[in-house]
């Protein structure tokens, strides 16, 4: 291979580089933390409830403390909530735990 053909491969591959970087930043603009559609064991990272540090630690099923991220649109469709929201339904504990019966209800689970 000349130097011509090496400088042009090596310019290729770091312009696909650079492509593939900023994939995921756009990708990550349409995400959002949807909170209290976390079943156990598939939650995202901590939660607002400090139940758990870890991703993946939760035991329970539809927490409004934990979030998982979902596509922007997704989680209101799921009956999910916000953060302001779930701290707002963690504040009472008779309103989680009707907010935790009727996500068990609406998923099936």
């Amino acid at each position: 291979m000349n130097k011509r053909q090496f400088l042009s491969t090596a310019a290729a591959s770091m312009l696909a580089m650079g492509v593939l970087v900023v994939v995921p930043a756009a990708h990550a603009e349409s995400m959002g933390k949807c909170f209290g559609v976390a079943t156990a064991g598939h939650n995202d990272c901590a939660g607002i409830s400090g139940l758990h540090s870890c991703k993946g630690t939760t035991t329970m099923n539809y927490n409004p403390g934990d979030f998982v991220v979902k596509p922007t649109g997704t989680c209101e469709k799921m009956g999910g909530l916000t953060m302001e929201q779930a701290k707002a339904v963690l504040a009472n504990p008779a309103e989680t735990k009707a907010f935790e019966e009727k996500m068990q209800k609406k998923m099936g689970a």
